[in-house]
């Protein structure tokens, strides 16, 4: 199997895991989910929305000079290449699409409303931030930036009690964050050749 096609078969099936991991942790808890995934325009919009606050902090990553960021853009860069320069726009929509949408269910899908079955909702947010943070901790830097977001789409989830805006959001912002990142490692190399 081509590299490419083998690491598009394993991130459909590792996110796609995720979700499922979700669904059985919430039929187990008790949690529906049926509810929080209606489809509606306000959700749609909200999930595009939300995901302007996300890009602010994709920029400042971008093109700052602080060196905790520039670190962190290099190793971003260096997995995406590994990962992803060979794949297609389609198929890192559709792995971004499978991650949002895995992810969510797993985060704050199942494991955050359960989690507030115990505790104050506001507590397991930021638990299941930590969570999704360290499952994403590439770097303390990483951690930290995934950790807050992981936050955000927490209390987004929360104060509409849907899941449709999450997933939009970090299904977007994943997909436009491969593209810059996969744009600079292109410029990267053009300017190496020149």
């Amino acid at each position: 199997m081509h590299r490419n096609a083998r690491t598009f078969a394993l991130a459909m099936l590792f996110e796609s895991g995720l979700g499922f991991a979700g669904i059985l942790i919430a039929k187990w808890a008790g949690i529906p989910l049926h509810p929080r995934l209606e489809i509606t325009s306000a959700a749609v919009v909200r999930g595009f929305l939300a995901c302007l606050p996300m890009f602010v902090l994709l920029v400042a990553m971008t093109w700052s000079n602080w060196s905790p960021f520039v670190r962190l853009r290099q190793l971003v860069e260096q997995l995406v290449q590994e990962m992803f320069a060979g794949s297609s726009r389609l198929e890192l929509a559709l792995i971004c699409m499978a991650a949002g949408l895995g992810e969510e269910l797993l985060f704050r899908g199942a494991l955050q409303p359960w989690l507030a079955t115990w505790i104050h909702p506001y507590a397991a947010i930021g638990i299941v931030g930590v969570l999704f943070g360290l499952a994403h901790s590439m770097s303390a830097t990483y951690f930290v930036a995934a950790t807050l977001i992981g936050c955000y789409l927490g209390w987004l989830a929360e104060a509409h009690q849907d899941l449709i805006a999450p997933i939009i959001a970090h299904a977007t912002y994943d997909f436009v964050a491969l593209l810059v990142v996969l744009r600079s490692i292109r410029k990267q190399e053009t300017s190496a050749k020149s």
